[in-house]
């Protein structure tokens, strides 16, 4: 369902991207074997309301599969980490949007990080589907890669073109991925900030049953609300809805913002790409 290939990534294309601005940001993470392209449409829609938003590109992404081999889940989330200290220094509060993986690490984020105002998952998972993810501390020693399915789940499919991702993801890193999950699925009841959940029921990748047990989990959240699109797929950033998606994104962020926003851009680098 992505645009997978075993050649390098053009680094302009899968690089991180900042636009917007104002002292209001948002932190937006890719998923696990992405890259910051698939969520540049929600970038560009939420600076247009008033938001400063970087995509950063975690550890051991938009490089090669052999890259995140060596990485570990701690490596991701410190370079989350690190892009939302550096948002920081230009915002006077912060947000975070993530995209499947980068739902996992926005949540371990606000579980850790008292100041995140407020966070948004566009369907992220606390655990993964199948027999494969229980066999992963075995199987690892004895298989190195695992190549995707090529089974596409988005409604609008050429929105896959968007989603930059490895074509092979070294069985080491998928356990790695299953042990940040773990971790997420631990730290829940400790987030205080709101949290919105948004999920495909088209999807196939990750189980839409993951945003309900985020939800019953979510215990001290000052807010919580999930939302599911009956046609959208795992990509829900790029498929039919989304712009749907970015307007309740939009509205759940100014929802908990302290700070007045700024004028809204109507051109330059955050203007809307086409929605066909």
């Amino acid at each position: 369902m992505t645009a997978r290939s075993d050649a390098l990534f053009d680094p302009e294309v899968v690089s991180p991207w900042r636009i917007g601005e104002g002292r209001r940001g948002v932190l937006l993470l890719h998923g696990f074997a992405g890259t910051p392209p698939e969520l540049r449409r929600l970038g560009e829609a939420l600076a247009r309301c008033g938001w400063r938003c970087y995509g950063p590109l975690l550890a051991g992404h938009g490089t090669t599969p052999e890259e995140l081999d060596r990485t570990r889940w701690q490596d991701w989330a410190e370079s989350a980490q690190a892009a939302l200290a550096e948002l920081r220094t230009t915002c006077d509060e912060v947000m975070v949007a993530g995209q499947s993986g980068g739902g996992s690490l926005a949540l371990h984020l606000a579980a850790n990080d008292p100041g995140i105002a407020a966070i948004a998952c566009l369907a992220a998972p606390i655990w993964l589907g199948g027999w494969k993810p229980r066999a992963l501390p075995v199987i690892k020693h004895l298989i190195r890669w695992d190549r995707p399915e090529d089974d596409v789940d988005l409604y609008r499919l050429e929105g896959a073109a968007e989603l930059w991702s490895y074509d092979r993801r070294s069985l080491n890193s998928i356990h790695e991925f299953t042990r940040l999950l773990a971790r997420v699925r631990d730290e829940l009841p400790s987030i205080r900030a709101p949290v919105l959940l948004i999920h495909g029921e088209r999807d196939r990748v990750i189980n839409p049953a993951n945003s309900v047990e985020i939800e019953r989990r979510l215990l001290c959240s000052a807010a919580v609300e999930r939302r599911t699109l009956p046609r959208s797929g795992h990509g829900i950033s790029v498929d039919i809805d989304r712009d749907l998606v970015n307007r309740l994104v939009a509205a759940w962020f100014d929802r908990f913002s302290r700070a007045a926003a700024a004028p809204a851009q109507t051109s330059g680098p955050a203007a809307s790409p086409s929605s066909s």
